[in-house]
């Protein structure tokens, strides 16, 4: 989604909505594993107005609602997205939960507001893995998908993500510190030292009780094994501006390596429990109003 007063070249495809509220259906729904299967099997090489007017919009008016805060979340990272947050807070999503709790304040989604503020965002890589884990869930039993349906797709159609996620770690405040994956390359350590890193402005440290050194060659390799301590990564960031500055990214041990289809599993008993809930919820009320 790209804030307002923002196009594009001739060679992206744009979509607009008639309103925030149908926007916000397409893309939570639509950024989930399902759509990305379905999409795959159709074999359509670009995502024409045929292909698009086939992908699902969430049925559920609960599920929608959890949708809706994960993508709002994901998406709603500076002030140019403030109008969007205005226009589609819900107090319900205060009501909201992570189905896990690695890395994140208990309290996240109570603290949440109408106002957005930098602390609405999701910012570390774990989280927004979790957004997405948790997506895939909801798009998949709004449709009426299974569990076993739902880790089948992922096994048998999406490989390479599989392989990546396999390989994925994170430190304690959910940064990634190691990946295989091609489309993150440069993020965290590389897999073995490389020297070379040092003649590209590229310095690494261990700091733990054993060993504290910096400046040093470094790879995931040398500091997967920690228990506590921090390695460190130094380089030239040029991302923002004002030009390129030294910055020195901390990564704290023990690390972790996430398993997906066992988050699926976890997600899938959370919501699937609270939707029942929900569920008894508005019985009682009709037969209260009735």
């Amino acid at each position: 989604m790209v804030p307002k007063g923002v196009g594009q070249i001739n060679t992206v495809l744009g979509s607009v909505f008639r309103d925030d509220t149908s926007l916000l259906d397409f893309v939570s729904m639509n950024t989930s594993l399902l759509s990305d299967f379905h999409v795959k099997s159709t074999g359509m090489g670009h995502a024409n107005t045929t292909l698009i007017n086939q992908l699902p919009l969430p049925a559920s008016d609960a599920i929608r609602t959890m949708l809706h805060v994960r993508t709002l979340m994901a998406t709603c990272l500076t002030s140019r997205y403030r109008s969007l947050w205005d226009s589609l807070w819900r107090d319900a999503f205060r009501d909201d939960a992570w189905t896990r709790n690695e890395c994140v304040e208990k309290d996240w989604f109570s603290r949440l507001s109408s106002d957005l503020t930098r602390d609405s965002a999701l910012r570390s890589d774990w989280l927004r893995r979790q957004a997405l884990v948790e997506v895939d869930v909801l798009a998949a039993l709004d449709v009426g998908l299974t569990l076993d349906e739902l880790l089948t797709i992922y096994r048998v159609q999406f490989p390479v993500m599989r392989q990546y996620e396999a390989e994925t770690f994170y430190d304690q405040t959910g940064r990634i510190i190691f990946t295989p994956s091609k489309g993150l390359s440069g993020i965290g350590l590389p897999r073995k030292a490389r020297k070379a890193d040092l003649k590209n402005d590229i310095a690494y440290g261990i700091h733990t009780d054993a060993r504290d050194e910096s400046g040093i060659a470094l790879g995931w390799e040398d500091v997967r094994d920690l228990e506590s301590g921090t390695a460190t990564k130094t380089f030239l960031d040029d991302t923002m501006p004002g030009g390129p500055h030294e910055r020195t990214i901390d990564y704290i041990a023990p690390f972790f390596r996430p398993d997906r289809e066992q988050d699926y599993r976890v997600a899938w008993e959370f919501f699937e429990r609270k939707l029942k809930d929900t569920d008894a919820d508005e019985s009682v009320i009709g037969e209260s109003a009735a």
